[in-house]
């Protein structure tokens, strides 16, 4: 299928109200694609778009959604639920695989043509440096694995029912409407709650919520056939890179003392025995590891693919963030 070649190719986005999901709208909107939107809420944010309320755990409630469908973006899912507990895990094994599942196979009885999962880096787990599409998954936490899982089932189904499959790992996502860490990180400094652990050195990689909307696009534009996996994101940047450009956004200073990573690390494994794992201070370390360490992932696959590339850099891209979190706050 190629979107641009029959604009009346209609186009069924779910998550439509979501972060990602209402940028990949609104684009699709401009570019006067015939798009329909899906989701639980009663309406779409967004005016001049055809929208279907429905729920992806409900699987009675989708076939409508496919009536003269061609594409899927799949951008419904779960995630910034955190903890371990069962209750949390079966939250998002319910959306994330199960929900998923639903989705692709109405869209397989649907004789839709292209389907594009909306995944996360996050499957490959935490210690990996330099990831690309071939290296080996090990998802740690609920949210990892019902990513992970829903890659499986995806691939499985489509397989089965011959169903072209393009699954997009996209990198940490931060923009306008941020729900996610970025935007937790962007409050503590707002509050000069902030305190550096190690040197901000430690590479991450991110990517504006605009460019992964528009990959989405690209990915629905290109040819090809079978299963693909990509991995979307910018460039690496320090994590320094990240303090300092929302600091600067904020006009705020970020704090120019720092605690050195060793001993903080040292400290949380203390704390973690004295109060038995559990709490924040239980999992501390966790965090601290999870926040020092190198998440970087290989982008060249879909680059080389397509010729995408990011056009927000992310000086840019955080001041954006932070415009909207003020005009949040002015209401």
């Amino acid at each position: 299928m190629s979107i641009q070649g029959n604009q009346q190719d209609r186009i069924l986005v779910t998550g439509g109200n979501g972060f990602l999901g209402s940028e990949i709208l609104r684009q699709m909107i401009t570019q006067n694609l015939s798009v329909r939107a899906s989701d639980r809420g009663k309406s779409s944010r967004l005016s001049g778009v055809e929208y279907c309320r429905a729920d992806i755990v409900e699987s009675e409630s989708l076939s409508p959604l496919f009536e003269g469908v061609n594409a899927v973006v799949h951008a419904a899912g779960l995630a910034h639920v955190f903890g371990r507990s069962g209750a949390k895990a079966a939250q998002f094994r319910a959306v994330n695989e199960l929900g998923t599942a639903n989705v692709v196979r109405e869209a397989v009885k649907a004789r839709v043509g292209h389907f594009i999962l909306i995944s996360s880096v996050s499957v490959y787990g935490d210690g990996t440096a330099k990831s690309g599409e071939d290296s080996a998954c090990h998802p740690n936490g609920p949210y990892a694995e019902s990513k992970w899982a829903a890659e499986q089932r995806a691939t499985e189904i489509a397989k089965n029912g011959n169903m072209r499959l393009t699954i997009l790992r996209l990198a940490t996502l931060y923009g306008e409407g941020d729900p996610g860490n970025v935007a937790r990180l962007m409050r503590t400094i707002d509050r000069n709650r902030f305190a550096w652990v190690g040197n901000g050195s430690n590479q991450k990689s991110l990517i504006y919520r605009g460019d992964a909307a528009r990959a989405c696009l690209i990915a629905l534009r290109s040819s090809g056939s079978g299963i693909n996996v990509y991995n979307i994101s910018a460039s690496p940047v320090a994590m320094s890179e990240v303090i300092e450009g929302l600091a600067s956004a904020l006009n705020r200073r970020a704090p120019r003392w720092r605690i050195p990573a060793s001993l903080a690390v040292s400290l949380s494994s203390i704390f973690a025995r004295l109060v038995g794992g559990r709490g924040r201070l239980g999992t501390l370390k966790l965090t601290l590891q999870k926040w020092l360490a190198d998440d970087v992932y290989d982008a060249s696959k879909f680059r080389d693919a397509t010729g995408f590339e990011t056009e927000i850099d992310l000086a840019e891209g955080l001041r954006r963030e932070v415009d909207w979190y003020r005009q949040e706050q002015s209401r």
